[in-house]
């Protein structure tokens, strides 16, 4: 068994269970899977190719129908090996599985690369003759997605080649990124420490052992630096070459189109957040006051105030967390208490396992997985019910066909941080020590400011990188290091300053590998759940059909069209300044309490 390398917490068992796909990486069945998708795709280009735009409506849903089916079969392995993977990122035959995967759904691309380029070729005609079938017209939005992309794609033998070629390409070097930063440690105490329990120090009480564990991340972050920053270029060079091929206006446009919104709604967003980085300047004044200090420096960032410090056993997480989504809703809370009955949940820090956190649902038709790294903190507590928040969208959302179920990022992070801001205000009700109401309020601020300023600083870093390497050519750790320095840096002013030790802190951040341009979502869906959040405390219980609707929907509709739903207007351009108001007044609130 592999070794659990944080503090008992009684999370040591709260392991997936993985065998309800398969026995192993050598599963035959694996194989059986990957080879009926191959004659699957081989039949469905014989049967459609070239004939696409002729198919009758109830033709075309014959087809739509069988390719749900097929997406559901072969999202099985795939998701078999990711989850894999993720527990074992440093075992070959784990990492082989992944690597087949890829494989195997290349040799399968380049027998569909025709349907999505004659799907984006629809007439306008063509496609309001299938919009006039209701059967048909359940894959408009769907449709009209692959439209969208139509100025953007190449030719079949252009997009073929790309397809076949495409598990060397960045894919690869993604899985590289990956296995070196599962294996970041940093130096403690004598002892090697992962990542995740390291980064958990930065919020001790006690500023010594946060300042160590801080400067011994940066050691560890060093050691593979130059690998991980040639992964970067690789990925930034990659980016620049399909955007410079597929003719988009900049490097963050094909992400802004996947996420249905525009490259001036998002630079809308940015722009309303970089503008109020004053709330995070007055917020760091007055926790140096609070704390008693003549300067905060980067390790003093998630410091409790006044040494309040509240641990959780794994047991106490649970009934916090779905004691929350209960009071909320008793649906939502049968939904996510299955988590925590079933073997959907892998919550303890591992050694090989993967750092961070996360929800994966591949299909409709089957239950998505929740993976954690629980040490105990009270962080701990809320990342887990920001994950099952995902896991609730997921599951309401199964109700979608296949194509409609995953909501565009924008849209992802909403029920994560509507789930997380439940479980903070039962914390806080049930609070009744004010100094410790203090410090789980400047927890909160904390937590909104890291998914909201930080992550458009993040934006700011990738959009200078990504400027820079089509500029300047492949960059060097010291120039990312700066570019990162500078954008992080501006969003803190004076109120806090980050050190020559903070330089490498761009390198673990998997976002800029795996999803270039994702991490503005973040904010996007942060703010977004705060308004969504805000309205629910003024409306009440009567909110919640309307919320649970909203979450159902998955990625059936265009996020400005599904926000509309529950009272909101994402393209009115206040309507980011109000929920920068919301975080505005938390500030205010700190400020209050912390004068009393």
């Amino acid at each position: 068994m592999t070794e659990t390398l944080a503090a008992a917490t009684g999370a040591e068992n709260v392991r997936w269970d993985l065998a309800e796909m398969y026995s192993g990486p050598d599963d035959p069945r694996i194989e059986a899977v990957l080879a009926e998708g191959l004659d699957f795709a081989r039949e469905f280009e014989q049967s459609y190719r070239g004939r696409v735009a002729q198919l009758s409506p109830a033709e075309f849903v014959e087809m739509m129908k069988s390719l749900e089916d097929h997406y559901d079969a072969i999202a099985r392995p795939s998701l078999y090996a990711s989850l894999l993977h993720t527990l074992k990122t440093q075992d070959h035959e784990a990492g082989k599985l992944v690597g087949r995967i890829r494989e195997a759904g290349a040799e399968r691309g380049k027998h569909m690369v025709f349907f999505s380029l004659e799907l984006a070729a629809l007439s306008d005609e063509e496609a309001k003759r299938l919009y006039a079938d209701p059967q048909a017209a359940v894959y408009e939005h769907t449709v009209e997605q692959e439209r969208k992309e139509r100025p953007h794609q190449l030719s079949q033998v252009e997009e073929t080649l790309l397809t076949e070629i495409s598990p060397v390409g960045v894919g690869s070097w993604t899985r590289l990124f990956e296995e070196l930063c599962a294996a970041i440690t940093a130096p403690i105490d004598g002892q090697e420490v992962p990542l995740a329990i390291a980064l958990s120090l930065i919020r001790d009480a006690d500023r010594e052992k946060r300042r160590q564990a801080s400067l011994a991340i940066t050691e560890g972050l060093r050691r593979d630096l130059r690998t991980r920053t040639y992964a970067f270029n690789v990925v930034l060079q990659s980016k620049a070459i399909a955007d410079r091929l597929r003719k988009y206006p900049s490097w963050i446009s094909a992400r802004n189109l996947a996420n249905e919104t525009s490259d001036e709604a998002v630079e809308a967003l940015v722009q309303a957040v970089t503008n109020r980085y004053d709330v995070v300047r007055r917020y760091y004044t007055v926790k140096r006051r609070l704390m008693r200090l003549d300067k905060l420096y980067e390790w003093d960032r998630y410091a409790p105030i006044e040494e309040v410090e509240r641990r959780v056993t794994w047991d106490e997480a649970r009934e916090l967390v779905l004691g929350s989504y209960h009071r909320f809703s008793a649906r939502a809370g049968k939904l996510v208490q299955d988590f925590f009955e079933q073997p959907w949940i892998d919550a303890p820090v591992l050694e090989g396992k993967e750092s961070g956190a996360y929800c994966a649902g591949a299909t409709p038709r089957f239950h998505p997985f929740v993976m954690m790294n629980f040490t105990g903190k009270l962080n701990d507590a809320l990342t887990l019910a920001h994950e099952l928040g995902h896991g609730l969208h997921d599951r309401l959302a199964a109700g979608q066909h296949i194509f409609d179920y995953h909501p565009p990022l924008t849209l992802a992070e909403t029920a994560s941080v509507f789930g997380e801001q439940l479980t903070f205000d039962r914390l806080m009700a049930e609070e009744k020590d004010p100094r410790v109401r203090l410090a789980m309020l400047c927890h909160q601020v904390e937590d909104a400011f890291a998914t909201i300023f930080r992550q458009v600083a993040m934006n700011r870093f990738e959009h200078a990188a990504h400027t820079a390497r089509r500029a300047e050519g492949e960059l060097s750790p010291d120039q990312l290091g700066e570019i990162w320095q500078e954008k992080v840096q501006a969003m803190f002013g004076d109120s806090l300053e980050l050190t020559a030790d903070h330089l490498p802190w761009w390198s673990y951040v998997g976002h800029f590998i795996r999803v270039p341009g994702y991490v503005y979502a973040y904010a996007f869906g942060n703010l977004l759940a705060l308004s969504i959040y805000q309205r629910y405390k003024e409306v009440g219980p009567d909110f919640v059909d309307t919320y649970l609707a909203f979450l159902a929907a998955g990625g059936s509709q265009a996020p400005d069209q599904l926000v509309r739903s529950v009272g909101m207007d994402i393209t009115d351009p206040g309507f980011w300044d109000a929920g920068l108001k919301i975080l505005d007044g938390m500030v205010a609130q700190v400020e209050e309490l912390g004068a009393s």
